[in-house]
């Protein structure tokens, strides 16, 4: 309860008093770096609960969506199709070039298909096909990033089955069907994974963004050491680096709040971490002074 106490008006006071700032630049690196983490840390803490609250009010839609998702699974592989890899080559029984479209829940797509057979295809035409898999006589190509608006593919070549490979509609169907006690799972096996995630958000996450903190601390600081300069006080980097550690609460909250209610404002983050320092340096030097 006493830590608790002490991290309470140390954030009260590194929110509202500049005076308390004296204090600060003569307790060690140490007492400044548990405050900050455990700040980030029950930030993270109450995000996580948002997120936990955000979480509660579809959870109960999950097994509507998963049982939609198996009716679109199970009608995406088209009746009519058969396949068949023999010898590294692709074989098919329709007209080509054959079209397999995206599921319903996905719109319209702008016109992009999920797949794309043409066995008489070539790999190098993949752009024109406008689909997500170009499948061609002796490969599966597919994308792999994006730079620059030139998507590079990556090939899988059906010369790697070690046997040959047949699938129609009915093999796909009892496919789909042996993942039935998988699919009824699904549920469970979400809220495992969001409960664990939940819990080990606000350790970790605190972590994460104090280290990412500190990183930008690193060259604001360089700001506030400029600034140190033009008023003339002398307390060196090392100093004014821990100062910010706890002149950084109100960029933090700041940006926080701001995250929370969906909303940017940019750099807002580094000019009021900035306009504060300065009046600290300020409060400081007349400090001094007197």
């Amino acid at each position: 309860m006493k830590k608790l106490n002490t991290f309470w008006n140390t954030f009260q006071k590194s929110l509202l008093d500049p005076h308390y700032y004296k204090d600060i630049v003569k307790a060690s690196y140490w007492f400044s770096f548990k405050y900050l983490l455990f700040l980030l840390i029950c930030l993270s803490l109450v995000r996580s609960v948002q997120l936990g609250a955000q979480y509660s009010k579809i959870r109960n839609k999950i097994p509507s969506y998963i049982t939609m998702g198996k009716q679109e699974l199970v009608t995406l592989y088209p009746k009519e199709l058969e396949l068949r890899v023999s010898n590294g080559k692709l074989y098919t029984n329709v007209a080509e070039p054959y079209f397999i479209e995206f599921p319903g829940i996905f719109g319209n797509m702008d016109g992009k298909h999920l797949v794309v057979i043409d066995t008489k295809g070539i790999a190098d035409n993949y752009p024109k096909y406008n689909t997500l898999i170009l499948a061609t006589r002796q490969a599966l190509v597919y994308p792999d990033k994006q730079q620059g608006g030139v998507i590079s593919t990556k090939m899988y070549y059906f010369s790697d089955f070690k046997r040959s490979l047949y699938i129609d509609h009915a093999l796909y169907r009892r496919m789909v069907q042996s993942a039935d006690p998988f699919i009824k799972k699904l549920p469970k096996i979400i809220d495992t994974f969001v409960i664990v995630g939940l819990i080990v958000l606000p350790p970790f996450g605190g972590l994460f963004w104090l280290s990412s903190t500190l990183f930008g601390l690193i060259f604001l600081t360089i700001l506030v050491w400029i600034m140190e300069k033009i008023t003339k006080t002398s307390f060196g980097y090392k100093t004014l680096f821990r100062l910010g550690m706890h002149g950084i609460t109100w960029s933090i909250l700041f940006s926080f709040i701001m995250d929370i209610t969906n909303q940017q404002v940019p750099y807002v983050y580094n000019l009021i971490f900035i306009a504060w320092m300065g009046f600290i340096l300020y409060k400081l030097k007349l400090s001094q002074s007197n």
